[in-house]
């Protein structure tokens, strides 16, 4: 979720044209897709329905949401506090969870291994001058903090559950003097570097794990694979800038899919690329401005959310975007919502699709805002 690459556009408020923003608004990345699956090989899926959930009343917003067998856990921040904020869903409703953590933080990602064992992480900024990776774990009862990486500034903006059960995590930190994206495992009350050829890159956005040494990470800039000794990025998925992959989806380790955004001479359009187990390639993306900022498979095929951006007057604001993959190109599907917005997570759980993220109120407001789909 996912706030990755957040810095890219002002989410929810206007923007003033200029700065090439017009030019995407007539935009489209057209790249034709090779190496996905067939177009015959995908039947048509029903439409969308959703169904807003009521979340709480306060200004905030939410970044990450993971729903497993009924039960729910969306991550994020209070806006007026400063807080991390987290709601648990359970009994066909959302309420507000207690966590140790009483300002100057946010929660970025939450992963369920199971239902007492779920974790959060983010960033703490408890010392303004020197940010911290947050970490939290539910274990059935209460949140409680876990020390996270001993680094003397960083940050955490994902975590993920491996097949074995360990925790990985993925952010930027300060290594031996340097910023740089790190990705961490999560063993015995330890947490391991596995930071080998990162050296070079600025944030670990998204991970998928696939064993211990088969992993993927998405980075500013670029994608890199994990052998279990070192990271390595691939050469199809520029590391320059100006592609940031923000999600990964896996259907299997020959089937595996990324959304995020390109940042264009014209301004941000929607990114899409998939891997068949022995490249990755860009799939087309039709008619959109905006970025994605995370994907999960619904019956095997990709939908992708995030926001997308409209001209209204002499601005452009942004609103929700959801995107499906129909077999040869990504198009739009329903969303849930035309209030102005984003959506920056995804999750599937038995027949729902789940949406959260943030809407704007008439006041201006950061709203928090999680919806679900059935088919």
């Amino acid at each position: 979720m996912k706030r990755k690459d957040r810095g890219a556009v002002a989410t929810g408020a206007a923007r003033t044209i200029g700065r090439g923003v017009a030019a995407v608004l007539g935009a489209f990345a057209f790249v034709v897709a090779i190496g996905v699956p067939a177009a015959g090989d995908w039947l048509p899926k029903p439409s969308l329905h959703w169904t807003q959930t009521p979340t709480v009343d306060k200004h905030a917003m939410l970044n990450d949401v993971a729903v497993h067998e009924g039960v729910g856990w969306a991550v994020g921040v209070d806006v007026d506090e400063e807080r991390p904020l987290i709601l648990r869903w359970a009994d066909g409703r959302w309420t507000e969870t207690p966590q140790p953590v009483s300002s100057n933080a946010v929660l970025e990602s939450v992963a369920i291994a199971g239902p007492d064992d779920v974790w959060a992480v983010g960033e703490n900024r408890a010392d303004p001058s020197s940010s911290k990776p947050l970490v939290l774990h539910w274990d059935g009862r209460r949140w409680r903090t876990v020390a996270g990486p001993q680094v003397p500034a960083g940050s955490f903006g994902e975590v993920a559950i491996g097949p074995d059960g360990a925790v990985w995590a993925g952010g930027w930190a300060n290594v031996e003097g340097t910023e740089h994206a790190v990705v961490y495992r999560y063993v015995d009350g330890t947490w391991q570097p596995l930071t080998a050829g990162l050296e070079q890159s600025i944030n670990a956005n998204a991970l998928a794990i696939l064993a211990e040494d088969d992993a993927w990470v998405g980075l500013n800039a670029g994608l890199a694979h994990y052998d279990g000794t070192r990271w390595e990025l691939v050469d199809e998925v520029p590391s320059d800038g100006s592609h940031i992959p923000t999600a990964l989806a896996v259907a299997g380790p020959k089937d595996i899919w990324v959304v995020g955004v390109e940042h264009s001479s014209s301004g941000e359009l929607p990114l899409a690329l998939h891997y068949d187990g022995v490249s990755w390639t860009r799939v087309s993306v039709a008619g959109w401005s905006g970025q994605l900022y995370d994907v999960a498979l619904r019956g095997g095929r990709p939908l992708a959310v995030g926001e997308r951006f409209m001209r209204m007057g002499d601005v452009v604001v942004a609103k929700p975007l959801v995107l499906e993959y129909n077999g040869s190109v990504f198009v739009g599907a329903p969303r849930p919502t035309e209030t102005e917005g984003t959506l920056t997570a995804v999750d599937v759980s038995g027949d729902r699709v789940w949406s959260a993220g943030l809407v704007i109120s008439d006041s201006g407001d950061f709203v928090p805002f999680v919806a679900y789909a059935t088919s």
